[in-house]
């Protein structure tokens, strides 16, 4: 007989007008290979829908073998729904995944064990990304010109201790992190203008910054699909403006910055820098790099001129 996990979980699973994707996740966490006894449960967390989304999770939780419950949280923006997720969360280790991904059959076993073998406040586990094909000649995720998560992957050579926190699609922190640390801010994260980022890695460095463990386990996995318009430029910038922004708003400078406009004065080098490389190379992946630095880099030069005028 297969040990039944020591710790009870929440898995909290947050979506908007994504229906058919979430049926999909859905059906592959109905799937999953789990030792009998094992006490936990979904929580799917509708941000204001306006599809047959609240149908679909009732539907799921009347017919299927999984133990869901529908939460609907009006207020938009993702931070709001993960919120409202932990709140009425019951599990001792609350865990935390994206709509639009599938399960490997495991995944869930292998969060818990990690949790259960040791003294870890939180667990990233392994994002594989589905291309749908060959990615773009611009592309690149090593060397000098390797480009932020836009495409979302978290992957290490070996399983262990980590300094960058895990992603949104596949994480878990033990409940008395988010009573230590407080909950997701929700003046950053996905919402209505759908360009600011970085809610999960934001917690999740404050939960490092606090001196705790959080490991990798690569057998927990989930698949992510690389949707076509994710392997557009344009996709990229916008993802990269809105990372630019988070970093401004979630981690401020330390006094005595030098600042013109409220705008610290090293982003008036930088951008210049970023876009005469953006117009003079004639490497693909160099070319994208810096054009993507340049829209980062305006994103917290706008970011940090709100900030002063408010």
């Amino acid at each position: 007989m297969r040990e039944v996990s020591k710790v009870n979980a929440s898995v909290v699973l947050c979506t908007h007008n994504r229906a058919s994707r979430l049926s999909r996740a859905l059906g592959s966490l109905s799937d999953l290979d789990l030792p009998a006894g094992l006490d936990w449960e979904l929580i799917v967390v509708d941000n204001n829908s306006t599809d047959d989304t609240r149908a679909i999770v009732e539907r799921v939780a009347a017919e299927s073998r999984l133990p869901c419950r529908y939460l609907f949280e009006a207020h938009p923006g993702k931070s709001f729904a993960l919120n409202a997720g932990v709140a009425q969360a019951l599990g001792q280790v609350l865990i935390f995944t994206d709509d639009d991904v599938t399960f490997d059959p495991g995944w869930l076993r292998a969060l818990l064990a990690a949790f259960d073998a040791s003294d870890y406040a939180g667990v990233g586990g392994q994002i594989v990304p589905v291309w749908p094909g060959p990615p773009p000649r611009w592309y690149s995720e090593t060397g000098p010109y390797r480009l932020r998560a836009a495409v979302v992957r978290y992957q290490f050579d070996a399983a262990g201790p980590v300094s960058l926190p895990p992603y949104g699609a596949n994480m878990a922190y033990r409940r008395e992190m988010f009573e230590r640390y407080g909950l997701f801010r929700t003046d950053i994260g996905p919402g209505p203008l759908g360009v600011m980022r970085g809610e999960d890695s934001e917690f999740g460095l404050r939960v490092l910054a606090g001196g705790e463990r959080v490991v990798y386990v690569p057998s927990a996995i989930v698949y992510h699909p690389v949707e076509p318009e994710r392997m557009q430029l344009r996709y990229f910038e916008h993802f990269y403006y809105g990372v630019g922004r988070m970093q401004v708003r979630a981690f401020p400078l330390p006094p005595g910055t030098a600042r013109w406009l409220g705008i610290p004065r090293y982003l008036f080098r930088a951008l210049p820098q970023h876009l005469l490389q953006w117009l003079t190379s004639l490497n693909p992946r160099a070319r994208a790099f810096h054009r993507l630095s340049s829209w980062e880099a305006l994103g917290s030069m706008l970011e940090a001129w709100k900030l002063r005028r408010q």
